[in-house]
């Protein structure tokens, strides 16, 4: 009989959104360096009961916009527990964890969601089971700490600075992996000219704040007083592109999209990015050289993002109407010479080849097991 390939699970949520574009970049990653391995990314969220899948975030994104602080409470209190945080989450989920596992028997879980960490570790535990975990964290500035599990067998981190934190806090060196963020092979900067002109600059704009529809309108009118070709993305948020497409039908020079499939192609046409700060769209942003302006964040985990932005010099933190029409000024003076700059600090970004670094390692660790 032919020998059983080896099995790699994939822990996700969703069907769209930046937990799955991850585990979707780690998947594909992982069959083009070893097409003999089966792979399969699993919507985690199904584990608990009464879930209903279909990848619509519209709840998500009602809690973190209208109960700001609240959420902001909730993530806080869930990482400074973070044990008793996942004892609470292994409950629910331990018997449809346990079917999910007995069924498809993987040889290693990589997990890219926080909630499905530690949690999923107690769950291992108590089926007596000793299936190695490796987690990838895939937010930047401010990760929860239910991502951090000494138990697991790597942890992927996406800068070298939080490479840095887990190891003061006594992380074994060798299970910490400074990846970088995991993003798909579709974002190649090879779809952008090097030596690019600039005529009317091609502002892409995707879910820019949190804070209403009235401040997306202002941040868009704003935008549109700079002379320039606007494209605005507002995702699952079906409610702003009804408000949007209501007021701005008529508006030259300005396109209102709702959900896309093809931010590689509006990217690679872009010379800049107007986002709030979620990580896989910053770090696709800065993969593609396009510099990106921050207009908003989660409370919580989105925190600090801006700040890695600018320290790096991929852009600059504008969360409100007047901070972006004085960043895009900034950035279009002096024949786009700060534009410019911002791109070239971007070429040399090491924080954006997670999925193929991330890959590499688990299908090592598979050879070994």
């Amino acid at each position: 009989m032919p020998e059983m390939p080896k099995r790699i699970l994939i822990l996700t949520t969703g069907t769209g959104g930046g937990h799955h574009s991850s585990s979707e970049a780690i998947r594909a990653a992982i069959l083009e360096q070893d097409a003999t391995v089966d792979v399969r990314a699993v919507d985690a969220m199904a584990c608990f009961p009464g879930y209903n899948s279909g990848g619509d975030e519209q709840g998500y994104i009602t809690f973190t916009s209208r109960f700001r602080v609240l959420w902001k409470a909730f993530f806080e209190i869930t990482s400074v527990f973070a044990g008793a945080s996942n004892a609470v989450l292994e409950k629910p989920i331990f018997k449809k964890f346990t079917r999910l596992v007995n069924d498809y028997r993987p040889d290693i879980i990589v997990s890219v969601h926080p909630c499905f960490v530690g949690s999923i570790i107690n769950c291992l535990g108590r089926m007596k089971a000793s299936t190695p975990v490796h987690t990838c964290v895939i937010d930047i500035g401010n990760p929860s700490r239910l991502w951090y599990d000494k138990r697991c067998a790597s942890t992927y981190v996406p800068t070298e600075r939080l490479r840095e934190k887990l190891l003061r806090e006594g992380f074994d060196a060798g299970r910490v992996v400074h990846s970088g963020f995991p993003i798909g092979a579709r974002f190649d900067v090879e779809q952008r000219s090097a030596t690019r002109e600039i005529s009317v600059p091609n502002v892409l704009m995707v879910n820019p704040t949190l804070l209403g529809p009235e401040m997306a309108l202002n941040m868009i009118l704003e935008t549109l007083k700079h002379g320039v070709t606007l494209t605005v993305v507002t995702g699952s948020d079906k409610k702003l592109k009804d408000y949007l497409d209501e007021r701005l039908s008529a508006v030259a020079n300005l396109t209102i999209l709702g959900y896309v499939n093809d931010m590689d192609a509006r990217l690679s046409q872009a010379d800049v990015l107007v986002t709030k700060a979620g990580p896989n769209m910053i770090l696709e942003a800065v993969r593609m050289r396009v510099p990106v302006l921050v207009a908003g964040h989660i409370l919580g985990q989105e925190e600090g993002n801006g700040r890695y932005v600018e320290d790096n010099g991929y852009g600059l933190s504008c969360e409100s109407a007047k901070d972006l029409g004085e960043g895009l000024e900034n950035l279009f003076a002096n024949d786009y010479a700060v534009l410019r700059r911002l791109s070239v600090n971007e070429a040399s970004c090491g924080d954006t080849d997670g999925a193929k670094t991330v890959a590499a390692h688990v299908l090592a660790a598979l050879g070994e097991s």
